[in-house]
């Protein structure tokens, strides 16, 4: 496995997603001729709607503990459960298409993404993705910028977390998609499918912007970095 240098975005997995991929893995691996489908869709809706949770849920529930009085926060967080419920429907949906051939092309791949990042929890694995430099530095200024009160401009602290799910979504659902090769119209389907749920969650993500008032913003900082790493590695 190639090293991963800084900058990067990585965010903690539970045990059972590394170790279903390495079941799928196992079982593509020796050739058997059952289907892995049903398990891989699963074990693909487990990772996608933990990035849902790790980049939106969390940041609303980090919100909410921290200001309750703010419902706002709260009542964003049934829009999440819907985003989620999509997720599992499109992925149903996709298990009919999903051939032993196709998923050992790039069940190796997820595994590359799941790695093992902090010396002082060595059996935490993470998903990790590394991001151009060119957006971890705007990144780290607009940090900055609302960190030191120079900048009360939320929204472009939200785009930079948009521009980092994106980075991430090119790793972990664009690339993988190409290499299986479906045909015009399951692409077709699978892109609607995925614009749509961006959508959902990018737009939840901007109106999220507007309701943080910046005496809020340290909170969101503090997620947002939670998740980003390019001044040290995690611990």
């Amino acid at each position: 496995m190639a090293e991963l240098s800084l900058p990067y975005v990585c965010l903690p997995l539970s045990a059972e997603i590394p170790e279903r991929t390495r079941r799928i893995d196992a079982a593509l691996s020796a050739g058997v001729r059952e289907s892995q489908a049903k398990p891989a869709a699963e074990t693909m809706a487990l990772a996608i709607n933990a990035l849902v949770d790790q980049f939106l849920s969390q940041l609303l529930r980090d919100l909410y503990a921290a200001y309750p009085t703010h419902k706002n926060y709260k009542t964003a967080l049934n829009i999440i459960d819907d985003i989620q419920e999509k997720v599992l429907h499109y992925l149903q949906w996709l298990t009919r298409f999903l051939s032993n051939e196709r998923m050992a092309v790039v069940v190796k791949n997820y595994l590359e993404m799941m790695r093992h990042l902090s010396a002082s929890r060595p059996e935490q694995a993470y998903l990790a993705v590394g991001l151009a430099p060119e957006l971890a530095a705007r990144g780290r200024k607009t940090i900055n910028a609302l960190r030191s009160g120079e900048s009360t401009d939320v929204a472009a602290g939200i785009e930079v977390l948009i521009d980092i799910i994106d980075a991430v979504l090119v790793d972990f659902v664009y690339e993988p998609k190409h290499l299986m090769r479906f045909n015009l119209v399951v692409n077709k389907g699978l892109d609607g499918a995925i614009y749509m749920i961006k959508g959902l969650a990018f737009r939840q993500l901007r109106t999220l912007g507007e309701m943080i008032p910046p005496e809020h913003v340290s909170v969101f900082l503090d997620h947002l970095e939670h998740h980003f790493f390019d001044l040290h590695p995690v611990q």
